[in-house]
């Protein structure tokens, strides 16, 4: 399916500080955890930049972002291509303006256990999925690196960016065992703002074909 695995945002990240004791890498990575347990919602713009190794090619996506724990994500891409992605704790939606076609399919299907998206949503804990490589120290940040406890996982390697000051995840950059990567920064970040449960029920636009992947009651 076209970018279905758009919210599985990844980043290329670059350090110069060598890793810290193993301690002090776990205590910030609890940091990270504690903080984004406190994120109730999230609002944020982002910008993606997706490298398909197949194609040698660098896509470059913006648009918007809404979170609301637990299991519940809209990401609306505005540029270059419209594209709403809307997913909750059962199905997850994907609306191609453009193509007029619409493709829903079971959350599990599109996650596995290991994913970054299961984070971000809420449903799992950094130190239960991934084993910590290290975590580094830039400027105004820092930069924690893992990699996934599951053998058969796709992933080869996920990094995490947080805000020094406060521990704010602030982008990711997921690796495959393919050579492809993916990588989003947020911006305007905007925290336990009200949103609206509405904002996660997805209506089929008249006229616009539908593909289900759902499994039949």
């Amino acid at each position: 399916m076209k970018r279905q695995t758009k919210v599985l945002f990844i980043f290329i990240l670059y350090w110069h500080v060598p890793a810290w004791a193993l301690s002090d890498e776990l205590a910030t990575v609890k940091a990270i955890q504690q903080n984004y347990d406190s994120v109730l919602t999230l609002k944020a713009n982002f910008e993606q930049k997706a490298f398909v190794k197949m194609l040698n090619r660098t896509e470059v996506t913006r648009g918007t972002v809404q979170i609301k724990k637990p299991g519940k994500m809209k990401w609306v891409y505005s540029s270059p291509d419209p594209q709403v992605l809307i997913s909750n704790q059962k199905n997850l939606w994907l609306y191609t303006p453009e193509e007029e076609q619409v493709t829903k399919m079971p959350i599990e299907s599109v996650y596995s256990s290991n994913t970054p998206a299961l984070f971000l949503a809420g449903q799992g804990i950094l130190t239960d999925i991934f084993n910590v490589v290290r975590v580094l120290t830039e400027k105004d940040k820092f930069v924690a690196v893992f990699t996934p406890k599951e053998v058969e996982s796709s992933l080869s390697r996920l990094v995490l960016r947080a805000n020094k000051n406060n521990y704010q995840i602030t982008g990711a950059t997921v690796y495959d065992k393919l050579g492809n990567k993916t990588s989003i920064k947020f911006r305007s970040i905007r925290i336990n703002e009200k949103i609206p449960e509405s904002v996660f029920n997805f209506k089929v636009p008249a006229g616009v074909e539908i593909q289900d992947f759902t499994p039949s009651p």
